[in-house]
């Protein structure tokens, strides 16, 4: 099971439905100080480097990936904004995403290896199909 947090404001705003930040399945890094040359981008267009883009910052360079955790005690922090907000929890059964045009990309080497983090995309790079989405947990900050 997957898991994404969202603050309830984000839900609402929504209806529920998980949009990603940009719209582009591919990007080019760009040299503006937030990634080192170490090896991790690739030179020029490519989804890889959406992927690594998105774990320095959801949308990064107008990638379509979306953050989802095996820990829901992560999910629950970033739902409730750290601790200061409502928020919700949506369970995502990745046995769904073959049937329903979804991919997922998960890194060995994570930029912050205690999220667990599993960045995943529809294949038209637009909102998660709802059928992934399998139960909704309203949370509050602990």
């Amino acid at each position: 099971m997957l898991y994404r947090g969202q603050n309830r404001s984000g839900h609402d705003r929504n209806n529920g439905v998980v949009y990603p930040k940009g719209s582009s399945l591919t990007v080019v890094p760009r040299f503006d100080g937030s990634w080192v040359a170490d090896g991790k981008f690739t030179y020029g267009e490519s989804e890889n480097n959406a992927v690594r883009a998105h774990h320095i910052d959801t949308g990064k360079w107008n990638g379509c990936f979306i953050s989802t955790t095996r820990n829901y005690e992560v999910a629950r922090y970033f739902a409730t904004t750290d601790n200061t907000c409502d928020g919700v929890i949506y369970h995502i059964d990745e046995t769904l995403f073959d049937r329903y045009g979804v991919v997922a990309s998960e890194l060995s080497d994570l930029l912050y290896a205690g999220e667990t983090e599993v960045s995943v995309r529809s294949e038209d790079c637009g909102p998660l199909p709802p059928e992934i989405i399998v139960r909704i947990d309203e949370v509050s900050p602990l």
